[in-house]
């Protein structure tokens, strides 16, 4: 395989470790004398599908048919994905295989999902954190970008913890202008309206995107996410990744969801409205000073008594997102079932009336 020039330069002294290549030869073997492994062993004793063409074919149509291309010359094909055990693996992948420690700049947002940061710095890779601006902290200052020349920008988005969606066109603007690559993270994607920037991937080659089965498939316990890219990216991760990292039952999981989707898109729409709820009553309570619109399946919100609705909180045993840190008084919400958003509700309308 072709190694993308981008990447660092010992990959160039790397071969594929050996499981790689054998999968990927064009050698079709009817009998597999070469792994050591148990032949009575039952149904786990063979690694798992290294090439998951069947899986990667199937996720291609089923995310295109939910989300139909603007236009029709996506030419999206398995050659653009590499699956990952979750979208964390992807971010850890991406930073170890393009970016030298001590040499490379990596932007991240903020505030943002934090992982971003706690990769580049276990990796030693210098950091320049960007703050997210506007109202509804939508917007980035590309030029200061551009003249830092980062070799990676992280943006997530819809983001975590705020919810919300980047402002139209900057992706578009970064990848153009950008040398570097633009890593979008949309692992909450499937619940915001707008479009992915999935369809711009045929345009700009230093496009990366992290997807992930853990939120809106509902499948966080098999841990499978997945990196879109051009198909030189994919190929030079495959250099450093760890064969095998995507189990036999995990593959399995996945295509069984993919293959009836039907109860998970109904939810999808189910927490959609559910979102819309809360909102519409949070924004009635004194005791709330701003709530984010959200893409996602959680909502941040400002409270005006941070630590005494955090207590109430406690003491019902209902769990939220402490983001202070990020923004002073801000929790992030996750969209639960019905009854575990009404108990919810319950606290911050009687902590609004304290």
């Amino acid at each position: 395989m072709i190694i993308h020039p981008k990447a660092r330069s010992l990959i160039s002294k790397l071969s594929l470790p050996n499981p790689i290549q054998k999968y990927f030869s064009n050698l079709d073997w009817e009998i597999d004398l070469s792994n050591n492994t148990n032949p009575y062993g039952g149904n786990f004793s063979e690694y798992p599908d290294v090439k998951q063409n069947e899986l990667k074919k199937l996720y291609l149509d089923t995310i295109l048919s939910i989300n139909p291309p603007p236009v029709n010359d996506i030419t999206l094909g398995i050659g653009n994905i590499l699956f990952t055990a979750g979208s964390m693996e992807g971010i850890d992948l991406i930073l170890r295989t393009f970016s030298e420690p001590k040499e490379d700049l990596v932007c991240v947002t903020s505030p943002s999902f934090s992982a971003y940061t706690h990769w580049a710095l276990i990796h030693g890779i210098r950091l320049q954190t960007m703050p997210l601006l506007g109202d509804n902290l939508a917007y980035l200052d590309i030029e200061t970008i551009l003249r830092i020349n980062p070799k990676m920008m992280f943006i997530c988005n819809p983001n975590n913890p705020t919810g919300t969606k980047i402002a139209p066109n900057t992706i578009e603007t970064l990848c153009h202008s950008m040398n570097g690559f633009v890593v979008v993270d949309e692992a909450y994607i499937e619940f915001s309206d707008d479009s992915s920037s999935l369809f711009c991937l045929n345009k700009y080659k230093n496009l990366i995107i992290l997807r992930t089965f853990s939120k809106a498939w509902g499948l966080a316990g098999i841990r499978c996410g997945a990196i879109l890219a051009d198909t030189s990216v994919i190929n030079t991760l495959r250099y450093v990744q760890l064969p095998f990292s995507i189990s036999t039952p995990s593959q399995t999981s996945v295509i069984a969801r993919l293959e009836d989707p039907k109860s998970t898109l109904e939810s999808w729409e189910k927490i959609k409205k559910s979102r819309t709820g809360l909102i519409e009553e949070l924004l009635t309570f004194k005791g709330v000073s701003t709530v984010f619109v959200s893409e996602t399946n959680f909502i941040m919100v400002i409270l005006k008594n941070f630590p005494q609705t955090m207590r109430l909180l406690s003491q019902q045993k209902i769990h939220v997102l402490d983001c202070s840190s990020s923004l002073p008084n801000a929790i992030r919400v996750s969209i639960g079932t019905e009854s575990q958003n009404q108990r919810f509700l319950e606290v911050i309308r009687f902590a609004s009336l304290a």
